[in-house]
C-alpha cells in the first residue's frame, strides 16, 4: 500500500495530519508559514487523498501502522481530528517531540461514562445513512464542521474544495467511520509524557471543547487553547489565531538535540 507524503520547508520535523474523508491538502493555507521554520511531512492517510487502501485495515492501530514508517523520529506531531487519534497512538510508539491535538477527542462516541461525545443516535444515523448516500452524507459532515463558525461559508468553500481534489476511498470512509465509533483512547493519555497542545474550536459541533478539554486531566504535560468562535476547522477559519496559538507553544519546546 502507498502513504502519499508532501515534504516541505526544512528545520526540524513537523507532521500533519488531517480527519476523516479530508487529505493532506486541507492544510495548504498553514504549509508555507510552517515551512519556512519547519520540515512538514504532510501525510495522506490510507484511502485519502493520494493514499491507497488496503482491505486488510480495519482498526486505528492498523492506520497508525502504516503511517508510523512516514513519522521521522522525534518528530512533532500535529492531528486534526481522526489524524488527532492517530497522533495519539503514534506518541505511544514512537519517540515524538511534541504533540498538537486540534479538535481530538479520544472518545468519539457518547456513553454513560463520557458525555463529551456525539449520540450514538446520531452517529448510528450518519453511519446508516453513509451506505445510502456518501456524497451527500460527507457534504453534510463537512457543513456541520463549519456550523457556529463565524467564518463559516469561506470554511464550507474551502473544505468543499479541497476534497474535490481528492475524493476519498468509499471503503476507507466506511472503514474509518467504525474506527471512529469504536475506537476509546483514555487509557493511553496517562502514558504520554510529551509537551501536548489541545486546541479547540469555541463553536465545534463534530468535537465539542469539552472532549478536548478533558483531556487535560490525564496527559501529564498538556495545555489547553480554545479558540473563539471557530468551528471545527480553525486552522482554515482563524488561520491567524491558530498560528500564533501554535507558534506560542512550539517556541516554548527545548531545543532537540536527538
Amino acid at each position: 500500500m502507498n502513504v502519499h507524503v508532501d515534504i516541505q520547508g526544512s528545520g526540524p520535523d513537523l507532521v500533519l495530519l488531517h480527519g476523516w474523508a479530508m487529505h493532506g491538502g486541507v492544510f495548504t493555507e498553514l504549509i508555507p508559514v510552517l515551512a519556512q521554520h519547519y520540515r512538514v511531512h504532510v501525510v495522506d492517510l490510507p484511502g485519502h487523498g493520494q493514499s491507497t487502501f488496503s482491505t486488510d485495515i480495519t482498526s486505528i492501530e492498523q492506520v497508525m501502522n502504516y503511517v508510523a514508517p512516514h513519522v521521522p523520529s522525534r518528530a512533532i506531531v500535529l492531528g486534526w481530528s481522526l489524524g488527532g487519534q492517530i497522533a495519539l497512538l503514534l506518541a505511544t510508539h514512537k519517540s515524538s517531540r511534541a504533540l498538537v491535538l486540534v479538535s481530538a477527542t479520544p472518545k468519539f462516541v457518547a456513553d454513560e461514562s463520557w458525555p463529551y461525545g456525539m449520540s450514538p443516535t446520531v452517529f448510528a444515523q450518519f453511519f446508516s445513512r453513509l451506505h445510502q448516500n456518501i456524497e451527500g452524507t460527507v457534504d453534510d459532515f463537512l457543513a456541520l464542521q463549519v456550523r457556529g463558525d463565524v467564518h463559516a461559508m469561506n470554511t464550507l468553500k474551502a473544505l468543499r474544495l479541497r476534497l474535490l481534489q481528492y475524493p476519498p476511498n468509499e471503503r476507507a470512509l466506511q472503514v474509518m467511520l467504525c474506527m471512529l465509533r469504536d475506537t476509546d483512547l483514555r487509557q493511553q493519555l496517562p502514558t504520554i509524557h510529551l509537551p501536548t497542545l489541545l486546541i479547540a474550536g469555541e463553536h465545534d459541533r463534530i468535537t465539542h471543547p469539552h472532549a478536548t478539554r478533558a483531556m487535560l486531566q490525564s496527559l501529564p504535560r498538556s495545555q489547553y487553547v480554545e479558540i473563539k468562535r471557530a468551528g471545527h476547522a480553525s486552522f482554515i477559519s482563524h488561520r491567524e489565531d491558530f498560528l500564533a496559538v501554535l507558534n506560542n507553544f512550539l517556541a516554548t519546546l527545548p531545543a532537540d538535540n536527538r
